[in-house]
C-alpha cells in the first residue's frame, strides 16, 4: 500500500571538562524515572521524553506527539519538504492566492470508527479561529474568511488576503468533528485523542509514562513498530544512565552528552537540522534599545561561532536574523554580523553611552543595565544567558540574569530581555519570521507574548514581509527574504545567535529500513529525531 507521500512504505526511510562528560556516563546517584513497560525486541520501542506533555489537543500542541495520533492535510516529509497528508494532492490556489482548494483522501476513518470527510476539516479550521476555543494559534488563521465543504471530498479555503505560504498552515492534526468543541482546557481531546493518525493512546500515567499502540487498520499502511512506550525523564543524566543500561532505546540529549554516548554499546547519534533558533530579545520600551546603532553594537559584540562550538559542540549554525538555512533559497549565508567587539564599543561611544568611573556605560544619568530572563529549567538558555552577559560586561553593559517560570516571562516580556526560542513553523520563511518582525505584533499582548517580543517596528521590513507573503513567484519571494536579512543587519530587532541541530541517541538503528532525515521545528523530542516517521519503518 502506498505511504502518505505516495512512495512504497519499504522505500522511505561550552567548553567543558572531560570529567563532566564522563560523569554523564557513570552517574550513579540520580533518581531513575519509572521505566516504560518492557517489550520484546520485535514488539516496539522504549523511549525517554524530556518533559511530560501538557495536552494532546491538536490546537494546543500542533507539532510533536500529536503527530502520532493525528494526520494533517499537509505533512512534513523527508528533509522538511511539505507533502500531501489527508490531502489527496497539494493544495492549489487561484491566480491571486486568495482561494485554496484541497481534495481529500477517501476511505479514512478516525479512532472512534467514524469516517473522515470535508466536514471534519471545516470544523477544525473554524475552531482554531473561534475565540471561545482559546487556541494560541488563532492569529495565524485570521486571514481565513471562510472554510467550506464543496463536497464530502473537497474543502475550499477563502482568504481575506493573498497568502503564498498557506499550505504551511495546513499541518494541523484533524480530529473527528464530533469530538471537537468548546475551550481547549475543557476538551476531551486534551486527554483522549480521536484522530486518523497511526497510533492510539493506550495508557497515560501522569508524571511517569505514556503507551501508544499502532492501529491495525491505519490508512497509511501496515505498521511494524506496533508499540511505543514513552517514559518522562526530565533529568538528562538519568536519560544517559538509562540508555547506557539498556533500559530505553532512545532519547533526545544535548549535543555534548550525545557526542559522549554515541558509538557505545549499539547506541547511535542521530542529528537532524532544524529551523529552531535562539536569540536575545531587545525590548524597545527600554531607552538603550530604541537606537538601532546600539542594537547593532550588541550584535557585533557576540562571537556566534564561539557559542556554536562551545555550547552546541558544533551542532548549529551562526545566524544574524530569524531566517535560517531551513528556509532554503530565502536564506543568505553571507549576510552576517562579524564579531567585532572593538567596533561595538566605538558605536556605543558614538551613541552617547560612555563608560563611567564604575565601569558601567551611561547616558543622561541612565546606566546601561537591564535584566535578561531565561527559563529556569532550560540549561541551554541558561548557558546562553551567561555567555551573553559576559560579552556585554566587556563592553561596560550590566546584565542581571534572572531564571524565571513561564508566567513570569510572559508578564514581564515587554520590560526585560529574554532568551528567545523560535522556529515553531520553519517550513516557509513567512511562518518563520512574520510574527517575530511584523509591527502588527509590536504592541505587547499577554495572550501572545512571544510574537515580536522586542516590540520592533520598521516600515521597510513590514513592506518586505507583505510583498513576500502575497507574491505568487517563489524566486521573487526568496529575493525579498534575502533583502529582509540585509535589513536586519542594518536595523536588527534582536540579537539572533544560532540555529540548532537537534541531537538524539538511538539504539540499533541499523535493523530498520525507512529511517530518514527531517528538518525539525522548535518542538523536538521523541516524536521527532529518528522516530519522526516510525510508522513507516520496516525490517
Amino acid at each position: 500500500m502506498p505511504s502518505k507521500s505516495g512512495a512504497p512504505l519499504s522505500s522511505r526511510l561550552i567548553t567543558t571538562t572531560t570529567l563532566a562528560i564522563v560523569s554523564l556516563l557513570t552517574l550513579s546517584g540520580c533518581t531513575r524515572g519509572t521505566a516504560p513497560s518492557a517489550q520484546g525486541a520485535d514488539a516496539g520501542l522504549r523511549l525517554a521524553e524530556t518533559t511530560e506533555y501538557s495536552s494532546l489537543h491538536p490546537l494546543d500542541w500542533p507539532f510533536g506527539i500529536t503527530s502520532k495520533f493525528y494526520d494533517g492535510l499537509v505533512e512534513i516529509g523527508v528533509d522538511g519538504v511539505l507533502e500531501p497528508g489527508l490531502a489527496a494532492s497539494m493544495p492549489t490556489a487561484n491566480d491571486d492566492l486568495t482561494t485554496w482548494t484541497v481534495p481529500l483522501v477517501d476511505g479514512v476513518t478516525f479512532s472512534d470508527g467514524s469516517d473522515f470527510d470535508a466536514d471534519d476539516v471545516v470544523a477544525l479550521y473554524d475552531a482554531v479561529r473561534d475565540p471561545e476555543v482559546k487556541s494560541w494559534l488563532a492569529a495565524d488563521y485570521e486571514l481565513i474568511s471562510e472554510v467550506r465543504a464543496e463536497d464530502p471530498q473537497t474543502v475550499v479555503f477563502d482568504l481575506n488576503q493573498p497568502y503564498a505560504a498557506f499550505p504551511s498552515l495546513l499541518t494541523l492534526g484533524i480530529p473527528a468533528a464530533e469530538a471537537l468543541g468548546g475551550a481547549i482546557e475543557t476538551s476531551s481531546l486534551a486527554r483522549t485523542p480521536d484522530g486518523t493518525g497511526p497510533y492510539e493512546l493506550v495508557e497515560w500515567r501522569d508524571g511517569e509514562s505514556m503507551t501508544l499502540a499502532a492501529k491495525s487498520d491505519w490508512w497509511g499502511g501496515a505498521i511494524e513498530v506496533d508499540r511505543i512506550d514513552i517514559a518522562f525523564v526530565p533529568d538528562e543524566n538519568a536519560r544517559v544512565q538509562r540508555l547506557s543500561a539498556g533500559d530505553i532505546d532512545g532519547a533526545q540529549l544535548s549535543p555534548r552528552a550525545a557526542e559522549a554516548l554515541g558509538g557505545t554499546a549499539g547506541l547511535d547519534i542521530v542529528v537532524n537540522p532544524s529551523g529552531d533558533f535562539r536569540a536575545i530579545s531587545l525590548p524597545q520600551g527600554l531607552p538603550f534599545f530604541e537606537d538601532p546603532q546600539v542594537r547593532i553594537a550588541l550584535n557585533l559584540a557576540v562571537n556566534r561561532d564561539e557559542l556554536v562550538e562551545g555550547l552546541l559542540d558544533g551542532h548549529g549554525q551562526a545566524i544574524s536574523s530569524p531566517i535560517t538555512s531551513a528556509q532554503g533559497e530565502a536564506y543568505d549565508a553571507e549576510v552576517q554580523f562579524a564579531f567585532d567587539a572593538e567596533r561595538a564599543a566605538e558605536m556605543l561611544d558614538e551613541a552617547g553611552w560612555v563608560l563611567g568611573a564604575d565601569g558601567i556605560r551611561a547616558k543622561d544619568n541612565t546606566p546601561f543595565a537591564f535584566t535578561l530572563m531565561y527559563f529556569a529549567e532550560d540549561s541551554l538558555r541558561r548557558d546562553i544567558a551567561q555567555a551573553f552577559a559576559s560579552s556585554m560586561s566587556q563592553l561596560g553593559i550590566q546584565v542581571k540574569l534572572k531564571a524565571v517560570d513561564r508566567p513570569t516571562a510572559i508578564a514581564t516580556m515587554a520590560e526585560n530581555a529574554f532568551v528567545l526560542g523560535g522556529g515553531d513553523r520553519p517550513y516557509d520563511a513567512d511562518t518563520q519570521v512574520y510574527r517575530m518582525l511584523s509591527s502588527d505584533f509590536a504592541e505587547y499582548d499577554a495572550n501572545d507574548p512571544y510574537s515580536n517580543p522586542s516590540g520592533y517596528a520598521n516600515a521597510d521590513v513590514d513592506a518586505l514581509l507583505t510583498q513576500a507573503r502575497t507574491s505568487t513567484d517563489s524566486e521573487a519571494r526568496a529575493t525579498l527574504y534575502r533583502e529582509l536579512q540585509r535589513q536586519q543587519v542594518e536595523d536588527p530587532a534582536m540579537v539572533s545567535l544560532f540555529s540548532l541541530e537537534h541531537t538524539y541517541i538511538a539504539r540499533d538503528m541499523e535493523q530498520w529500513n525507512g529511517t530518514a532525515s527531517v528538518v525539525e521545528p522548535h518542538e523536538h523530542g521523541v516524536s521527532w529525531g529518528p522516530w519522526w516517521n516510525v510508522e513507516e519503518w520496516t525490517r
